[in-house]
């Protein structure tokens, strides 16, 4: 790691336990909790951790702040000449990519506790989580080709199975934001709240979730992604490879560097 690239990672996340419940908070609200290098390890890190608890059923995803995740490290692509970013970008997506394996493989259920708007990867880890509860008043949107990107994290193929082909190509490349509640009717969640309702909400699907039969849980998830995860990490290379390269051309380099004030 650079020395510019090293910052106070302490509060990076926070992770909280409760009776069969881990949840992990991104708590980097100045960087609209933005997937740098760090935070996609250190949660991952946290999944696996919380899998070999066996009291652990639930594991919930969350954010601080205004935003559930602004999307991949934008800032710290447009710090970098752009013969750099390729490399920096496939880093930093192959780190995504671990994080989305590990959900969909995951013995665990997992929540997506859409607090804020949620971009780019952000909704790559909607996608890949089991189940969704979102603010109404949170924004979703793909926000890659805003920056002259193509998709990762999964977003090039959770997205049209989830929303159909035209609206993923209205999502991705027609820059259509969705409040909350279109995130539910389109299928990217399960059910909005409004503000004032989120906290509470949230506790109460995770105890809902909990008072089941958590032991059927991993099989289930296994029989319901069965037909994703071989295809899927093969699709997932595909996308690390893609977005590597537009990384590095004018087009992206001009757009990202006027995205992040350097233009």
């Amino acid at each position: 790691m650079r020395r510019e690239d090293i910052a106070d990672y302490a509060e990076a996340i926070r992770v909280e336990q409760r009776t069969g419940v881990v949840r992990i908070m991104w708590d980097r609200a100045a960087t609209g909790n933005a997937v740098d290098l760090h935070l996609a390890r250190e949660t991952l890190s946290a999944v696996r951790r919380a899998e070999t608890d066996p009291t652990v059923h639930v594991l919930t995803l969350t954010g601080s702040g205004r935003f559930f995740s602004a999307g991949g490290d934008v800032k710290g692509m447009a710090g970098r000449p752009a013969a750099e970013r390729p490399r920096f970008l496939r880093e930093l997506a192959s780190a995504a990519r671990d994080l989305a394996l590990a959900m969909v493989r995951s013995r665990l259920l997992i929540i997506a506790g859409v607090n804020g708007t949620a971009a780019g990867a952000g909704l790559g880890l909607i996608l890949n989580s089991d189940w969704a509860l979102i603010r109404e008043d949170a924004t979703v949107l793909a926000a890659y080709a805003a920056i002259g990107l193509t998709p990762d994290t999964g977003v090039s193929y959770l997205l049209p199975r989830a929303v159909g082909h035209q609206r993923s190509v209205e999502l991705t490349l027609g820059g259509r934001r969705l409040t909350g509640a279109e995130a539910v009717e389109w299928g990217i969640a399960a059910e909005s709240v409004s503000a004032e309702e989120f906290t509470e909400r949230l506790t109460e699907v995770e105890d809902r979730f909990i008072a089941g039969a958590a032991g059927s849980y991993g099989p289930t998830k296994q029989l319901l992604r069965r037909g994703v995860v071989g295809e899927y990490e093969t699709h997932l290379a595909e996308e690390i490879s893609e977005i590597a390269g537009r990384s590095g051309t004018p087009e992206s380099v001009a757009l990202v560097d006027g995205f992040a004030g350097r233009g």
